[in-house]
């Protein structure tokens, strides 16, 4: 029986190779969703609850709630996204984590995209958890104070 080298390994799975753009994707797409949800909301919140550096009961903003709710959503669909790439790129790159071990060759390209794989779905985990605590935060206190 004859051992496959490394390099043949690594060639014949090259097809289930991620992509650079889906292990980008992977690694920034849930973390970003957080940032811009947070971001945004905090933005709106204030033009609607600060009107004119005043502070109010009731939002200024007829649409403060329906929008932030839809941001919310918008985001959560984007972290779950993200998180689903993120899964993807892990579970792809895990046949060649596996192939490395067995034929105890170090790729660089390849060990690099298993760490990207690996490091976005953990990041992705932490913020889609930021996702939805910043949503039940958002459900339980009101950006006005007046629920």
């Amino acid at each position: 029986m004859m051992m496959n080298d490394p390099s043949s390994v690594i060639k014949q799975r090259h097809e289930a190779r991620p992509s650079g753009v889906s292990l980008t994707l992977g690694l920034l797409l849930a973390p970003a969703a957080w940032f811009v949800q947070t971001n945004l909301a905090q933005t709106i919140a204030a033009w609607g609850c600060f009107p004119h550096e005043r502070p109010v009961n009731e939002p200024a903003i007829p649409w403060l709630q329906h929008g932030e709710l839809i941001l919310a959503l918008l985001a959560l669909l984007m972290g779950l996204t993200g998180a689903a790439i993120a899964w993807r790129n892990w579970r792809r790159t895990g046949i060649f984590a596996s192939a490395v071990k067995e034929q105890s060759a170090i790729d660089r390209h390849t060990a690099r995209d298993v760490f990207i794989a690996r490091a976005g779905a953990l990041a992705s985990a932490l913020f889609l958890f930021a996702l939805i605590a910043t949503d039940l935060a958002w459900l339980v206190v009101s950006p006005c104070g007046g629920r």
